[in-house]
């Protein structure tokens, strides 16, 4: 993929969010313009932890991009180097957390904005080539934090009921950090996510448009592709298998109609 596609490609999908009702989050940053053997900081940072208790994620990269250097900056009470697992950092490029709160009645509150820790990585890839920085889960680690109620009962939120703002790093280059002004338009969406056997994608058009549904992988490959000429206003759906995406893990979901892209993540187990 040449550089002025992937340039294209990562805008598209670059911070993708899940909007819910818990107001929970997470985000990584956009660092653009790395230079080759530079360090670069990717802080986590925190939006409507209330009474939290407890939290297991994964945090990924391409170990061909960034190599891995530490886990540092602690901000939040309780947690240190020893609920990391960094085992498989240099030549996977994950970092596996798992913390918890000592008081499960209350847990711990912070401000939104809050860099809870941060991760330090090496930029290694030559110029032009970039890595997404992404929040995920695998079999070892599922996505998991745990908020405290007042009634001293526990609620879980899963990687599809969290908030998430991926990250990524471009070296040598820059992307765009923004979404799509009009991305709530369409109203694009997969149940379930995510899914190991199948999921249905539905959207809405406002307007009679040729539509073009594809999914991607990280690194911007295309899985699936599905033409829809002239679909009709209203609502619309299709369904998607996952031997059909030939692969587990995180994939792109992009919708084209007309002159407008929407994208979303899917999450195949």
């Amino acid at each position: 993929m040449n550089l002025c596609v992937r340039i294209a490609f990562i805008s598209l999908w670059l911070l993708l969010t899940f909007s819910l009702s818990a107001q929970i989050g997470l985000s990584l940053p956009v660092v653009n313009n790395i230079n080759p053997d530079d360090y670069v900081n990717f802080q986590v940072k925190v939006k409507g932890f209330d009474s939290i208790v407890g939290m297991q994620y994964v945090i990924r990269w391409d170990p061909e991009v960034f190599e891995f250097h530490s886990v540092g900056s602690y901000n939040l009470e309780q947690l240190d180097g020893e609920d990391f697992g960094t085992t498989q950092a240099l030549d996977s490029g994950i970092v596996r957390l798992l913390w918890s709160h000592s008081n499960l009645l209350g847990g711990i509150s912070v401000d939104s904005g809050t860099a809870i820790f941060r991760v330090r990585l090496k930029a290694i890839g030559p110029v032009g080539s970039g890595s997404a920085i992404l929040f995920t889960q695998d079999n070892i680690t599922p996505f998991d934090i745990a908020q405290a109620n007042s009634d001293s009962s526990l609620t879980s939120y899963t990687i599809n009921q969290v908030e998430l703002k991926q990250g990524f790093g471009a070296i040598g280059y820059t992307v765009s950090a923004d979404e799509p002004s009009d991305a709530g338009d369409i109203a694009l969406n997969a149940f379930p996510n995510a899914f190991s056997e199948k999921t249905t994608v539905r959207f809405d058009l406002r307007t009679a448009s040729d539509v073009e549904l594809s999914v991607a992988d990280m690194a911007g490959h295309i899985l699936y592709k599905k033409m829809m000429p002239q679909l009709p206003p209203g609502q619309h759906g299709t369904e998607i298998a996952s031997p059909q995406l030939r692969e587990k893990g995180i994939c792109f979901l992009i919708l084209r109609a007309g002159t407008h892209i929407y994208t979303r993540s899917l999450f195949v187990n």
